[in-house]
């Protein structure tokens, strides 16, 4: 699990950003939705490390904190237009749901929900972005 979690933590960074350094006409939609982007990947970065946890897995989160700064520190928003941003999350999105159901393998029933729930938010968050990158 420390894979998803990696990148969860990296595309919560990435939105964080997004959401700080947004601009342009529809800068208010924009901030709106990025920042509740990086609130969900943050609280569901927390529930899978409190699974890891809690289940008795090991999980470095050192290692999962340095590798999703590395993983995020690639994608610099500083530049870029809002629909650039939402194609980078989108492509992080993909991971994410790629990671969910690799995971999701061989995993108890309470860590498959978690990682369906994720899973679902994630297809929520695609949908959106698709439809902002239009």
């Amino acid at each position: 699990m420390d894979k998803i979690a990696t990148t969860l933590r990296a595309a919560g960074n990435v939105a964080r950003n997004c959401h700080n350094q947004v601009k342009g006409i529809a800068f208010f939609g924009d901030h709106e939705f990025f920042g509740e982007a990086y609130q969900e990947l943050e609280g569901d970065y927390d529930a899978v490390v409190e699974r890891c946890i809690g289940t008795g897995e090991a999980i470095d989160l050192c290692e999962v904190t340095t590798n999703a700064a590395a993983k995020s520190a690639n994608y610099d928003c500083s530049d870029m237009a809002a629909d650039e941003m939402c194609a980078v999350l989108l492509g992080l999105e993909r991971e994410i749901q790629a990671q969910a159901t690799e995971a999701n393998k061989g995993a108890s029933l309470g860590t498959q929900n978690l990682l369906q729930g994720i899973a679902d938010k994630s297809e929520m968050r695609v949908y959106k972005l698709r439809q902002r990158i239009k």
